[in-house]
């Protein structure tokens, strides 16, 4: 049993020209746009290159480099204030970042 509920729709109304509501016969969609939101419609590009194998079965993918080298050392807890605090209410600054 799913705990989402799934309401049945009898009706479906819309605001006409002049302010009413007005039952619609067919699915009204209402575009961001029309609440005056900034909407970019262009298709982008991957930004994350994901190559293919050549054919099925052969993996002749190019091997993935790694953005930090084996010789490079990363920060094992964060750089904060002394008195900052997570959401939680623990100690930010001995959190470690690499927790599961």
């Amino acid at each position: 049993m799913s705990d989402t509920p799934n309401p049945e729709v009898h009706h479906q109304a819309a605001f006409s020209g002049d302010g009413e509501l007005e039952v619609q016969e067919s699915s009204v969609e209402t575009p961001l746009e029309d609440f005056g939101a900034d909407v970019d419609h262009r298709d982008r590009e991957s930004r994350r290159d994901q190559p293919e194998a050549s054919e099925f079965g052969v993996d002749d993918r190019p091997e993935v480099q790694d953005s930090i080298e084996d010789d490079e050392q990363v920060a094992l807890f964060p750089d904060t204030d002394e008195d900052q605090q997570t959401l939680t209410g623990e100690n930010a600054a001995t959190r470690c970042l690499f927790d599961d």
